[in-house]
């Protein structure tokens, strides 16, 4: 089920990736964001269906790194970038101020914090996302680079029925 778990997490990661990098960086209208929600209604039943195991998936993967202490969550969703890497423990990098993953760095900008998280979140002066007053950064390139490097293991090892 583990294998499965991140043979699932790993494709939809992908997927999401793909469809990221397809999309063009153009700032999005209001009218544009409408069309894209539209179009999101029109996908297949095959898409539905794949989304809904890889998401399932990533889910029960994300529920055994949490059950283990290798993950805490610092908004309300998923995070996939976490499930992909073996688990993030974000809350604790909040409170010790040395960044965030990107997918957690999103959420906390968009206004998705867990209760726990967003009494302590603010802007300053200059519009940057605070957390207890300290600027919240993206993890150092360093660290993104481990957790990438992890990322393969963990890919390798999936592949390999470890």
């Amino acid at each position: 089920m583990y294998k499965s778990c991140l043979v699932i997490a790993g494709m939809l990661i992908f997927g999401m990736g793909y469809i990221a990098g397809t999309h063009s960086s153009v700032p999005v209208t209001h009218l544009q964001a409408n069309q894209d929600a539209e179009q999101a209604t029109q996908y297949s039943t095959e898409v539905i269906d794949a989304y809904s195991k890889a998401n399932k998936g990533v889910r029960e993967l994300t529920n055994l790194f949490v059950a283990n202490g290798n993950s805490t969550s610092a908004f309300g969703g998923m995070n996939y970038f976490g499930a992909s890497v073996g688990g993030i423990d974000a809350e604790r990098d909040l409170e010790e101020g040395r960044g965030v993953d990107p997918e957690t760095f999103a959420a906390l900008y968009a206004d998705q914090a867990s209760a726990k998280v967003s009494q302590h979140l603010d802007f300053d002066a200059e519009g940057r996302l605070r957390y207890k007053k300290n600027v919240i950064r993206i993890y150092s390139r360093d660290r993104l680079k481990q957790l990438f490097d992890l990322r393969e293991q963990l890919e390798a090892r999936a592949e390999a029925g470890q």
